[in-house]
C-alpha cells in the first residue's frame, strides 16, 4: 500500500509520501504443487520514490497502490513515459489524461492510482490543478480542486491506506485551508503521513506506510523538493580506508 496526501492552498500544492514498498509472498507446498498455502505481506524496501516531478510540463505526480509493475518499480515506469510519451506541447491536464491511458494500455490489470498537480495558464493567469485517477477504478481523470462552475477551491486530498489519516480530519473541524500559508500546508501533509506511520506502530496490522517522507511542492513559479531522500554510501568512507 502506500500513502499519498495532497494539500491545495492559494500559495501552491503540497505533494507528499511514504516510501514503503511492499509485497504479498506466497508460501507453496514443499512439493511445488498445488495452491498457495500461506499468503504474508512483506516490506520490500522503505526506500521507494512514490513523488516524481515532471519539470518539462511543469507538474508533480504522487504514485499508489502497485510499487513494482513487471518486476520495476512504479517510478521507473513514470519516468519513461514522460521520456517516450511527453513534449512541450503538454501541460498538467494532458499529462494526468495521457498518463491513464498509456497504464491502462501497456498494464491493464494492475492497480495504480495516482494524482498530478501543476498549473496551468489560462488567459493572463496560472490556475491550479489537482487530479486524481486510477487505472482500474475509475474511467477517467477528475478534477478535485475546482467545483462544478469551475472555481478553484482548496482542501486536501489522500488515497492508498488513507484509515489513520480520515480519522484526523474532522469534516466539522477541517482547518482554513483557503487562508492556509504554504508552510502550514507543508506541515499538515506531513503530519498525516507521520502520524499513519507511528499508529501503525501500534495497531494490530501490517505497518503498509513507513520509510523517509517526500515533500514536494508546486508553485506557479516552478517546483521545490521541501525534503527527498537521497543516494548515499555511507560505508564508502570505511572501505576506502582500509578498516
Amino acid at each position: 500500500m502506500s500513502l499519498v496526501v495532497s494539500v491545495y492552498v492559494p500559495s501552491g500544492i503540497v505533494m507528499a509520501a511514504d516510501s514503503r514498498m511492499s509485497a504479498l509472498l506466497s508460501a507453496r507446498p514443499p512439493d511445488g504443487e498445488g495452491q498457495p498455502t500461506v499468503q504474508q505481506q512483506i516490506v520490500l524496501s522503505d526506500s521507494a520514490y512514490k513523488v516524481v516531478a515532471l519539470p518539462s510540463v511543469g507538474a508533480g505526480v504522487s504514485l499508489y497502490d502497485s510499487a513494482v509493475i513487471d518486476n520495476r518499480p512504479a517510478d521507473s515506469h513514470l519516468h519513461a513515459f514522460a521520456e517516450q510519451e511527453l513534449s512541450e506541447e503538454d501541460d498538467v491536464v494532458t499529462v494526468a489524461d495521457r498518463f491513464l491511458a498509456y497504464f491502462q494500455e501497456k498494464f491493464p490489470k494492475i492497480n495504480l492510482g495516482f494524482h498530478v498537480a501543476g498549473y496551468r495558464i489560462e488567459g493572463r493567469s496560472s490556475v491550479p490543478y489537482v487530479l486524481v485517477g486510477h487505472t482500474t477504478r475509475e474511467p477517467k481523470v477528475r478534477r478535485v480542486n475546482a467545483t462544478e462552475q469551475g472555481r478553484v477551491q482548496y482542501g486536501v486530498v489522500r488515497a492508498g491506506d488513507v484509515l489513520v489519516a480520515n480519522r484526523l480530519i474532522d469534516k466539522e473541524r477541517l482547518p482554513l485551508f483557503a487562508a492556509m500559508p504554504l508552510q502550514d500546508a507543508v506541515d499538515y501533509a506531513i503530519h498525516l503521513i507521520r502520524t499513519t506511520i507511528d499508529t501503525l506502530r501500534f495497531e494490530p496490522r501490517y505497518p503498509s506506510v513507513g520509510g523517509p517522507i517526500d515533500v514536494l511542492v508546486v508553485t506557479p513559479d516552478g517546483m521545490e523538493w521541501v525534503q527527498r531522500k537521497e543516494l548515499t554510501g555511507e560505508d564508502q568512507a570505511i572501505i576506502s580506508s582500509g578498516l
